[in-house]
């Protein structure tokens, strides 16, 4: 055989190694409610500009979807791990397209909390047992990649979303809950067919039984729980785009179609770039690659009170999109490196309610400081916020968290 006719695997050949056939119908059914998940980004622009409430009420009504997926996380961990992935994901779907469209119908400002509450209960406890079930289901030395893709399936049916949202939301608002409670439908559809159940078996054997853990066993692992704060004050500065950001493009003069165009490019650079990020980090510990996301996190809303056009604004936008580029999978990873067989569902519960308890305190941080301190402040602090992770991770992560370089 001629040398020169040899080549190495093709490059999907390389893509598909290792990943089981139910992780691609679950990376579908992913991308098709995210590229339909239009109630959450657009949450605070509907309450403030379709509902007319002002900016502090509007921003508390917001933050009851962080506090309902902060019970909804740790629900569905336990339930994960309890009662099995594909159960627990079916019913979070089910009940959460139900609660979308309850969230278009309220007319009352209690409806209103109400509803959202129960759509970020139910909307987050599917988070946890679909981590849960990829972790069960990819070999640990494919995981990284299997992370990597569903990220980019999020981020490029949020693509959709944000531009399709921007310009629905200036029409018709209630198209919006409608076609979110659709594709949430879809998802549940491919759960139901096509998405075994992965839970572990317990111990066959008496005399070594699991060792045991409760809903607050992550928070008391002495390697998890910083690790924990860490990613929750980044998600901290991230959510900022969900309320502080539009709430800034409006008082600049900018419309919801500029903002849902500027969200966009979150969504669009990463489709671009995410696949190419983990060769890029191939080689550094993950403590450096998280460092350096959260430097550019926080230096990317900091330069927000500079932000004057749609240009400028997606300019930082692509600054801190680089930052979550390069967060989100490690972190993913991370999480199912450390978290013990049976308690997997608690463990990515508890990863999920950093984000959850972030979404619910920064749009009530951002909607408070704001009238107090101004834009400015707000967006410099974020910076400071971001150094500061930065060289948290260079120091007590660096020692604490995994010593494998990030492998592709």
């Amino acid at each position: 055989m001629n040398p020169a006719t040899v080549t190495g695997p093709s490059r999907w050949e390389q893509l598909s190694e290792g990943i089981p056939r139910p992780f691609w119908a679950l990376l579908l059914g992913t991308f098709i409610t995210k590229a339909g998940s239009f109630v959450m980004p657009l949450l605070f622009v509907y309450l403030t500009q379709a509902r007319l409430l002002p900016l502090p009420l509007a921003g508390a009504i917001t933050s009851l979807y962080g506090l309902g997926s902060l019970f909804g996380s740790l629900l569905g961990g336990v339930m994960a791990d309890r009662y099995g992935r594909r159960f627990t994901m079916l019913t979070s779907l089910l009940v959460g397209a139900a609660f979308a469209l309850v969230l278009g119908l309220a007319e009352q400002l209690w409806q209103l909390a109400f509803a959202t509450f129960l759509l970020g209960l139910t909307a987050d406890a599917y988070r946890p047992a679909s981590q849960a079930l990829v972790a069960d289901i990819v070999p640990p030395k494919h995981q990284m990649k299997a992370f990597g893709m569903q990220y980019w399936a999020i981020n490029l049916g949020f693509t959709f979303a944000s531009v399709i949202g921007g310009f629905m939301a200036k029409r018709n608002f209630g198209a919006l809950f409608i076609g979110d409670a659709i594709t949430t439908l879809v998802l549940a559809f491919i759960v139901w067919r096509a998405i075994p159940e992965s839970r572990p078996e317990p111990s066959a054997d008496p005399l070594r039984p699991p060792p045991g853990g409760h809903a607050l066993t992550p928070f008391t692992d002495p390697k998890y729980a910083p690790f924990l704060l860490l990613n929750f004050l980044v998600a901290l500065l991230f959510f900022q785009h969900l309320s502080s950001l539009p709430e800034d493009m409006r008082l600049k003069g900018l419309s919801t179609e500029e903002f849902g165009l500027s969200i966009a490019a979150n969504g669009l650079l990463i489709v671009m770039f995410q696949p190419l990020a983990t060769r890029w980090a191939s080689g550094y510990t993950r403590a450096r690659v998280l460092a350096l996301a959260a430097a550019l996190t926080g230096l990317g809303f900091g330069l927000t009170t500079f932000a004057t056009s749609l240009p400028t604004y997606i300019l930082t936008v692509a600054i801190w999109t680089w930052g979550e580029i390069l967060f989100s999978p490690v972190n993913a990873s991370i999480v199912a490196t450390l978290s013990p067989t049976h308690l997997r569902g608690r463990y990515q519960g508890a990863f999920t309610i950093t984000w959850s308890t972030a979404a619910m305190l920064s749009p009530l941080i951002g909607s408070s400081l704001i009238p107090v301190i101004g834009h400015r402040a707000l967006w410099f602090g974020c910076f400071g916020v971001g150094l500061v992770v930065a060289v948290a991770h260079l120091t007590f992560s660096a020692r604490a968290l995994p010593k494998e370089a990030v492998t592709e």
